[in-house]
């Protein structure tokens, strides 16, 4: 635990995955290698820094790099490409590329720095100084990307990559950084699906729907991808409800109620769901973070959730 969770403990009394990308049509491309991030290749028969195999922080798109000893690693060390040497060398460089790229912009949303996420991230994660992927056929090319506590699933075949892919991994890199703040040795998400799908909306600045159609969806019903109902505009639902929020409060504000969560999992004592779905950890830490609405009043879990509509109604 880093300092400031330390000071946490002592401040907060501890009483208290489906996702949707869009992308355009697929395009081939150069191999401009002036344009991808700096590195060098590596054998993990040699290093010895094997993808790892526990099974709690894996998505499944990423098991297929279990026994692959193949990798890339740019040069500041912070990413680390793993994958089939089947794939091409630029395969592996572009990814590295876009996550080198985003990472930075994607923190930057949360208010922090790369070294300010690794002290804060899961210590249960492994290698917590660096970004793993995964080059994974399993992992289509509209899809293009899948974000997972441990690593981010990569289709591996960048001349099929479709333009536009900014959005795609700012939105799984949100992902990627929201599980490793809101966990700890937790083996399932502990974030509602409205919440984690419409912060990484938000933080990959895509469309938010307007606060006068906050009557066309009920977003906080949608705790689990099961819950959800079949309307693509949801997501801009999920960006709505997240949004308020965040303009409540601030992204600060934000990125503490993910620490809590974290914390309140390291703790332990609120294990489990409520009957409506959301995990006890992110119920009480929605209670202790000292949220507030438009108006600056205290604003619950609780509240939020039964008065959704109206405060949405009164917020313009």
């Amino acid at each position: 635990m880093t300092v400031w969770k330390s000071v946490l403990l002592t401040l907060v009394p501890i009483l208290l995955t489906g996702c949707k990308v869009t992308v355009s049509s697929d395009h081939d491309r150069s191999d401009d290698h002036s344009s991808f991030t700096p590195g060098f290749f590596f054998d993990a028969r040699d290093t010895g820094d094997h993808f790892p195999d526990s099974d709690w922080n894996r998505d499944t798109h990423a098991q297929a790099c279990i026994s692959e000893p193949l990798y890339f690693e740019t040069d500041s060390g912070r990413v680390r490409v793993y994958g089939s040497p089947a794939y091409s060398e630029t395969d592996f460089r572009a990814a590295a590329t876009e996550l080198e790229r985003h990472i930075d912009g994607v923190l930057g949303r949360f208010q922090l720095r790369w070294h300010e996420f690794v002290e804060d991230r899961s210590a249960a994660a492994p290698y917590p100084g660096q970004i793993l992927a995964c080059l994974t056929d399993s992992v289509s090319p509209d899809q293009l990307a899948e974000a997972s506590i441990s690593a981010v699933s990569i289709s591996p075949h960048y001349s099929h990559w479709p333009y536009g892919t900014d959005s795609i991994f700012s939105h799984q890199l949100a992902h990627f950084v929201q599980e490793n703040l809101s966990r700890y040795s937790a083996r399932y998400t502990l974030l509602p699906y409205w919440f984690a799908e419409g912060q990484a909306s938000v933080v990959a600045g895509e469309p938010i729907a307007s606060p006068y159609q906050h009557y066309d969806y009920d977003p906080l019903d949608d705790a689990t991808l099961a819950d959800a109902a079949p309307a693509d505009y949801r997501f801009e639902h999920y960006a709505l409800a997240y949004h308020y929020l965040e303009e409540a409060n601030d992204p600060l504000a934000m990125t503490i109620l993910l620490d809590l969560i974290q914390l309140i999992d390291w703790e332990g004592g609120f294990e489990g769901y409520t009957d409506s779905g959301e995990s006890w950890a992110f119920v009480e830490a929605f209670n202790a973070a000292g949220l507030v609405d438009h108006s600056n009043q205290a604003l619950t879990w609780q509240r939020y959730k039964t008065d959704y509509h109206y405060l949405l109604s009164h917020s313009y």
